[in-house]
């Protein structure tokens, strides 16, 4: 009986939570959909990109071939999109095969992968140069006035030290049937004398974006409080139709230790100026002043002065009496 309660309890409690499971709306397309409409969508953009002429209007033919190919029309496209921006964290997994798959598109064709890894990936929270990044290495920014705003905070602990130069890092991806918006981003740092320092960057395309710091006198002796930042992209007016999803992947934080000095050079400096024979021995009673100069090394100079040679000198020539003068 026992067994037989366990059993249809454990029955109940699946259909319960099987029911609150948040079902996907109809006319969204399924996951597995959604990953193939984009892995072609970001081929055609990639096409759209090496045309000679117009590029917004190869882009528009090369994105409408998708949704015929896929039989969608861009409604269901860009509802399926709102929807899957809303899930972040299913929309990070399809958005992960989609980048691998168009990676090995490109590795197909010839594209070096080397070209467009993150050179920070294999860098941890430890060591002198360190990626202290704590959020998700992914976000999304669409231009309404709820969700045009990315931002975060790094907090200053005891691993930072005075002098430290940032990179923050990160990789931008529009989804966008229209032009690319100028979007922004702000990277702040607050020390503890209330000083703030700023680097701000444009930002368009699909890149790789390194903002970077490197604090100067005196900040550089200054102890840092905090890291702020943000991605912003102005809102679409009344007559922008067309969905835009700015995708930021592969978020990092650089934080670089400054090289410690070398004082080792500077003690062999002062090490050879004193050498030990330019001060005379300490003999246990003081010296006067003569006998330090005394003591002090000398350059013997050996002066030699050349003996002239002597000639004689004739006053009176034919048949005079000669009289020899000798000139020294």
């Amino acid at each position: 009986m026992r067994s037989n309660a366990f059993i249809l309890c454990s029955l109940t409690l699946a259909v319960i939570f099987t029911g609150c499971k948040p079902k996907r709306p109809s006319g969204i397309l399924s996951e597995s959909k959604m990953e193939d409409v984009m892995v072609d969508y970001h081929l055609a953009q990639g096409m759209a990109e090496l045309a000679d002429n117009d590029v917004e209007a190869a882009r528009y033919r090369y994105i409408q071939a998708v949704f015929r190919k896929h039989h969608i029309t861009e409604a269901v496209f860009d509802s399926s999109l709102v929807y899957y921006f809303e899930h972040s964290e299913t929309f990070n997994d399809i958005y992960k095969n989609v980048s691998q798959r168009v990676q090995a598109q490109a590795e197909k064709f010839g594209v070096d992968a080397r070209a467009t890894q993150n050179q920070y990936s294999h860098l941890t929270a430890q060591g002198d140069t360190a990626n202290i990044w704590t959020d998700h290495n992914y976000a999304c920014v669409i231009p309404d006035k709820l969700r045009n705003i990315y931002q975060f905070t790094l907090t200053a602990d005891s691993t930072y030290q005075t002098g430290d130069s940032f990179i923050w890092h990160f990789q931008t991806q529009y989804i966008t049937q229209g032009l690319d918006r100028e979007t922004y981003a702000v990277m702040a740092l607050q020390y503890e004398n209330d000083s703030v320092a700023s680097v701000t960057q444009y930002i368009r395309g699909n890149n790789s974006f390194d903002i970077r710091f490197s604090p100067r006198a005196p900040l550089d002796t200054v102890p840092l409080r905090k890291i702020s930042g943000f991605v912003y992209m102005p809102t679409m007016s009344q007559n922008e139709k067309s969905l835009m999803v700015l995708m930021l992947q592969d978020i990092a934080m650089i934080r670089m230790h400054p090289e410690p000095k070398d004082t080792a050079v500077v003690d062999t400096m002062l090490t050879d100026s004193l050498q030990a024979d330019t001060l005379p021995a300490f003999t246990g009673k003081r010296l006067s002043p003569l006998e330090i100069r005394d003591k002090q090394p000398h350059e013997k100079k050996i002066n030699v002065v050349k003996e002239k040679q002597v000639r004689p000198v004739r006053r009176n020539q034919g048949n005079q009496r000669v009289r020899r003068r000798y000139q020294l």
